[in-house]
């Protein structure tokens, strides 16, 4: 069984042995999943789901070289009830990976504060990774230039201006490089 906490009321200093944390990783073949839920900002209705995707599979681009060197990361929303019952009862659930959803820019800033801690779990099993191909935009109903000058802000939360940012070769899509240098 599984327990999730909204990244929100997450905090560390309070483990209580069962496995409480503000994400959950489920490997699924050649993709590490990350579930997570953030707050919303008007505080109405459930809260803000998200499953992120990070592996080898690009639904716009064509990615040459090996697969050892880079990562796609893709989000899809979900309901709460339908992550609640899939972490807990392991059920099947529908992707919804073609379903855009908005976001305004501070629930983008703690989405994506999540996402970088996603991305570090990830480099960190992962280690040869050198590009990060990032889809997400393509289901973030956000202006792309806004999307992509918040993501340059918030970039150094997880990369420590160790990895640069640049236009994807298709539309709405970002890539993250890893600087040669230290």
């Amino acid at each position: 069984m599984k327990h999730i906490q909204v990244y929100e009321n997450f905090n560390p200093l309070n483990e209580d042995g069962y496995g409480r944390d503000f994400f959950v990783k489920k490997k699924d073949g050649k993709t590490y999943n990350y579930y997570f839920k953030i707050t919303r900002e008007d505080g109405d209705g459930d809260n803000y789901c998200f499953v992120v995707g990070i592996g080898k599979l690009s639904r716009s681009l064509s990615i040459e070289g090996p697969e050892n060197s880079y990562g796609v990361i893709s989000v899809q929303p979900m309901k709460e009830s339908v992550m609640d019952d899939f972490l807990v009862n392991d059920s099947d659930y529908k992707s919804r990976e073609d379903e855009e959803f908005g976001l305004t820019r501070s629930e983008l800033m703690r989405f994506y504060d999540l996402v970088g801690e996603c991305i570090k779990d990830y480099l960190k099993n992962n280690p040869k990774v050198s590009n990060l191909y990032d889809e997400m935009a393509l289901n973030i109903d956000l202006d792309f230039e806004e999307y992509k000058g918040a993501i340059k802000s918030l970039l150094s939360g997880w990369s420590y201006d160790k990895w640069t940012i640049q236009d994807g070769s298709s539309e709405r899509t970002l890539i993250y490089t890893k600087r040669d240098h230290e």
